[in-house]
């Protein structure tokens, strides 16, 4: 089966345009299904919701708009998953600030160069097999919710942090909801807090398709080798406390927690605010930033 991507503009020049660019990032695996208005995209969109993986999708359009139809797509079981990059010429904090609560994986503000934006398109496709990687795996783990009531672990790289994703997803009710928040604290933990990876470095990184590589590297490096992300999971009468603990200098965590609109066009930083908003009931950082509790009432 093919996989494809569903590209929806109402002028015809920025579909060629956007074409362009996703056939100067090299994604030769995908065909790329081009609409006209939001109501043509939906109908193909309903017809081939197995085989896309990522939506491009311009705000403003006659008929039905950009966000009248992220909220439909997101409210339907078969594609709600699907990420949505939003194109826009508008930088109406509330519209992006609504975008985002909607579920839009990124916005890209007009004009932008090819290299980011198939940095941005890379970025969710990553994300979205990722989610597909973690859905899978929760059908097929045992559930163990009702068993375990403390528990505490320790991890120190990417493919600990998934798997344990998994592992501590079944400690919730409903594992499918915080299993992505899981996954991104624990690779902040990883990323940010051990590695000292920065917001600026990762930026770069993602530009490059290098971002895997840096990780691996300093996760054997002599500074780094030892360090570990430490975890505690509590379940209480009324709700659930997973402590997650690096060995980093913590970091200004509070511009992270919501969705912000002047980093909308940002590669990456949309983690926290979306296990702080989607995954969890709140997030709450101790100290300097290098400890959080993901707390899930009951």
């Amino acid at each position: 089966m093919t996989r494809k991507m569903l590209i929806i503009d109402d002028d015809v020049n920025n579909l060629e345009i956007i074409e362009g660019f996703l056939r100067m990032g090299n994604f030769p695996e995908y065909q790329f299904i081009k609409c006209k208005s939001a109501e043509e995209g939906l109908k193909e969109l309903i017809s081939y919701c197995k085989e896309i993986d990522i939506i491009i999708l311009d705000q403003m359009m006659p008929g039905m708009s950009g966000l009248e139809l992220v909220t439909k797509v997101k409210a339907d079981p078969r594609f709600s998953h699907i990420p949505i990059v939003m194109q826009t010429a508008s930088n109406d904090k509330s519209k992006l600030v609504e975008g985002f609560r909607l579920g839009i994986y990124h916005y890209l503000t007009k004009p932008y160069l090819s290299s980011v934006f198939n940095a941005i398109i890379r970025g969710a496709l990553d994300f979205f097999n990722h989610q597909r990687e973690l859905s899978i795996a929760l059908e097929h783990s045992r559930v163990l919710y009702d068993c375990i009531e403390n528990a505490s672990f320790t991890i120190n790289n990417l493919e600990q942090a998934s798997k344990m994703s998994v592992s501590l997803a079944q400690l919730f009710p409903y594992p499918e909801k915080v299993a992505l928040g899981i996954s991104e604290i624990l690779v902040n933990a990883i990323e940010h807090g051990n590695l000292n990876i920065t917001y600026e470095e990762k930026t770069e990184l993602n530009l490059k398709s290098q971002w895997k590589q840096e990780v691996e590297r300093r996760l054997v490096s002599e500074e780094n080798k030892n360090k570990q992300v430490t975890i505690h999971f509590i379940k209480k009468k009324d709700e659930i406390i997973l402590n997650v603990k690096d060995e980093g200098e913590g970091f200004d965590y509070a511009r992270f927690l919501e969705f912000d609109p002047s980093r909308s066009t940002h590669n990456h930083g949309r983690g926290i605010a979306f296990a702080n908003n989607i995954s969890f009931d709140r997030l709450e950082y101790v100290g300097v930033g290098n400890q959080v509790n993901c707390i899930v009432k009951l």
